[in-house]
């Protein structure tokens, strides 16, 4: 009679661990992800933003207008969504002329920095942010825009004879970025430059496929620069940089412990779906 109490009392115990797990992995799947890279600024920042080599853009005046707006879209919703929040940012445009040549560290005035590029040859990257937080004297980040899309056309002729060949020829072709789609990676890139990672969506119904970084986060990890809406920081944005900085902005009394990498189930307001039930450390 032990032996039999024992016995299934052993079977339940493993069914409860296997519907624990599975319901782990369920809520994971169906979960969304927000992550930080593991910075902050210590004070408020100072933006430079470098003028675009004229070789690389027709319109300078537009490129450099696009960095303001995605500057002020950030300045904007932290000022709405957590306005008793210190948010202010000084930005300013470093000439060509000034800058030509020179390397990032050398403006020591400033923590975020914006520079472009023509294109970018290996990779399909639109952008990215360098973080130099080495030394105590200058601690920045650096965002890179490319303005132009770099791809890659295979063309394929086929030879008729006795024999069928088949040779692939390949070009490439180069074309101009959108100034909304530089905008918008301007945006995205300038929420790495706070200290934000990406936000993962594993599952997102209540989001259009083609566009969740339009509807969920601004930082989702991949942009469309095709689309030719404008991206702006979500509500969900604001309070991930409120995570890092604390609510009363940069500089503030209150400073929240840096995490690489925060989200837990029950953060409502950090995940616009779901939150995975798993904190990541």
């Amino acid at each position: 009679m032990f032996v039999g109490h024992t016995f299934y009392l052993g079977i339940f115990i493993a069914l409860f661990v296997l519907l624990m797990v599975f319901g782990v992995y369920i809520q994971s799947v169906f979960a969304d992800e927000y992550r930080t890279i593991g910075i902050r600024h210590a004070t408020n920042p100072v933006i430079c933003v470098f003028e675009p080599d004229p070789s690389y853009t027709k319109n300078v005046r537009g490129v450099l207008k696009s960095s303001y707006i995605s500057i002020d879209l950030w300045k904007e919703g932290l000022t709405k969504h957590s306005p008793e929040g210190n948010w202010d940012m000084m930005v300013f445009t470093i000439p060509f002329e000034y800058h030509y040549e020179r390397n990032a560290s050398e403006f020591t005035v400033c923590n975020i920095l914006i520079a472009f590029e023509h294109y970018n040859p290996d990779s399909s990257s639109l952008g990215y942010t360098y973080v130099d937080f080495s030394s105590s004297k200058h601690k920045y980040t650096h965002i890179v825009v490319y303005l132009y899309d770099y791809r890659a056309i295979d063309h394929y002729n086929f030879v008729l004879g006795s024999q069928k060949q088949t040779y692939k020829d390949t070009t490439h072709e180069i074309k101009s970025f959108s100034l909304t789609a530089v905008q918008n990676i301007i945006t995205h890139e300038f929420g790495h430059a706070l200290g934000l990672g990406h936000y993962k969506i594993t599952n997102y119904p209540i989001y259009t496929d083609d566009k969740p970084w339009l509807e969920a986060s601004v930082m989702y990890y991949s942009i469309n620069p095709q689309v030719t809406e404008v991206a702006k920081p979500k509500y969900v944005d604001i309070k991930m940089v409120e995570e890092l900085y604390g609510e009363d902005g940069f500089g503030g009394s209150i400073t929240p412990p840096l995490k690489l990498g925060y989200y837990t189930a029950g953060d409502t307001e950090i995940c616009t779906h779901k939150c995975n039930i798993i904190r990541s450390r």
